[in-house]
C-alpha cells in the first residue's frame, strides 16, 4: 500500500512540475528518496524534467565555451580540485598569455559559442584577470558575452568586472563548503550578491556531487540558489582527481547523476535561461539539460595541462551531440536570446540586468 501511494504522489508531484511553477523544497527531497535510478518512475521524471526544458526552451540546446587561465596551486584547498596547494605538488605553473587567450576566444566565438567563460584560480592577480577581460572583449567583433569566474569578490571588485566588459559571474556554493574547501560559505553568498548588484548576472550549479552528499545536502543548496535569483543552474558531479582524500568515496553513477539532474531542472522551473549538466551525457540531455560547455587550457578536474587534449570537449563534438539529441542549436551571443526569453516570461527576474547588457552591446 505504502508503494502505491508513493507511485501515486510521484505522478502528481510530476504533473505539478510540467507547468514550470517549480518545486518546494518538500517536493525535489521527496522525488530524489522516492525514485530509484531505473523503471518506470525513473523514466518518468527524464521525460518531464525534458518536456519542460524542450518546451521552456524552444527545443534549443546551446554551445557555451571556456578557457582556463592558469595552472597554479590554489590557497583555498578545495579537496576535489586538481589545484589544491595541500594536495597537489604543482612543480611548475603555467599561464596562458594575453595572445593566446585572445586567439582561443576568437576561435571559439567564430565557432558561434553562446558565451565564453574565462576560469582561473582564486589566487591569480585580480588586475591581471581583469585585463584579460578586457583585451577579450575588445577583440571579439560580434560582443560574444563574457563570463567570469574567479573567486570570491567585494562589490568594488564586482564592479570592476562589469566594467571590464563582462556580463556573468560564474559562482557556487559547493557541497559542504568550508569542510572540504577552506573558503566561508558565507563569502559564497555574499559574491553572489555583490555581483547582482553590480549589474552582473549569475550562473550556479550544484556541484560536485559525490556518493556522500545526503538529498537533504543537495535541496539546501538548491534552495539557497533559487532564493538568490540566478540565472542559470547547472549539475556536476566530482570527478575525482588523483590524492583527494574524497577518492575512497568513488563516484556517482550516470543513472544517479541524470536523476539529480532532472530534479534540480523541476525545481527552478521557468525561473532560469537554460540547464546545463557537466561534462556531457546522453542521459542528462534526457534530463532537462540543454546546455554544454567546451573547454580549452585547464581545468580541475584534469591533471592535464591542455583539458582539450585530455577531458574537455571542443564545439563541434558539443553541437553535433545535441544534434544527435534533436536539440537546435543555437549560434551566437545569448544575451538576445535570453531577452527575448524575459519578456514573455513573467517568472524570470533578470530581465533589468539584461537590458543593461544588451545595450551596451
Amino acid at each position: 500500500m505504502q508503494i502505491e501511494n508513493n507511485n501515486t504522489q510521484i505522478d502528481l508531484v510530476l504533473e505539478k512540475a510540467k507547468k514550470g511553477n517549480g518545486l518546494s523544497r518538500d517536493e525535489a527531497l521527496f522525488l530524489l528518496k522516492e525514485i530509484p535510478t531505473s523503471g518506470e518512475k525513473f523514466e518518468l521524471l527524464l521525460h518531464t524534467a525534458d518536456y519542460l526544458s524542450r518546451k521552456q526552451f524552444q527545443n534549443t540546446g546551446e554551445v557555451h565555451a571556456q578557457i582556463g587561465l592558469n595552472w597554479d596551486k590554489c590557497q583555498n584547498n578545495c579537496q576535489f580540485c586538481m589545484f589544491s596547494e595541500e594536495l597537489h605538488k604543482i612543480k611548475q605553473s603555467k599561464c596562458l598569455s594575453e595572445e593566446e587567450v585572445v586567439k582561443r576566444a576568437i576561435e571559439f566565438e567564430e565557432k558561434g559559442v553562446g558565451s565564453i567563460s574565462l576560469m582561473s584560480t582564486a589566487d591569480y592577480d585580480f588586475d591581471k584577470y581583469l585585463k584579460m577581460g578586457k583585451l577579450v572583449s575588445e577583440n571579439l567583433k560580434n560582443r560574444t558575452p563574457l563570463f567570469a569566474n574567479w573567486g570570491d569578490i567585494d562589490f568594488e571588485q564586482a564592479k570592476a568586472i562589469k566594467r571590464a566588459g563582462f556580463t556573468y559571474y560564474y559562482h557556487a556554493l559547493r557541497l559542504r563548503e568550508g569542510v572540504v574547501t577552506k573558503i566561508d560559505p558565507s563569502k559564497r553568498i555574499e559574491t553572489i550578491k555583490n555581483a547582482h548588484e553590480a549589474g552582473l548576472l549569475v550562473g550556479s550549479c550544484l556541484e560536485p556531487i559525490g556518493p556522500e552528499h545526503t538529498y537533504e545536502e543537495m535541496v539546501d543548496l538548491l534552495v539557497i540558489m533559487r532564493d538568490l535569483k540566478i540565472s542559470w543552474m547547472a549539475t556536476m558531479k566530482r570527478i575525482n582527481v588523483e590524492g583527494s582524500p574524497l577518492q575512497k568515496y568513488g563516484e556517482i553513477t550516470d543513472e544517479e547523476f541524470a536523476k539529480i539532474t532532472a530534479v534540480t531542472r523541476l525545481f527552478y522551473g521557468k525561473t532560469i535561461f537554460t540547464m546545463a549538466a557537466h561534462e556531457p551525457l546522453a542521459i542528462n540531455l534526457r534530463a532537462g539539460a540543454n546546455f554544454l560547455v567546451a573547454e580549452m587550457g585547464t581545468n580541475p578536474r584534469d591533471k592535464n595541462v591542455e583539458t582539450l587534449d585530455s577531458r574537455g570537449w571542443d564545439v563541434d563534438s558539443c553541437t553535433k551531440f545535441l544534434e544527435q539529441h534533436d536539440y537546435k542549436v543555437y549560434k551566437g551571443s545569448v544575451n538576445k536570446r535570453y531577452l527575448k526569453m524575459s519578456y514573455i516570461n513573467e517568472n524570470f527576474t533578470h530581465l533589468e540586468r539584461l537590458l543593461l547588457n544588451c545595450n551596451a552591446e
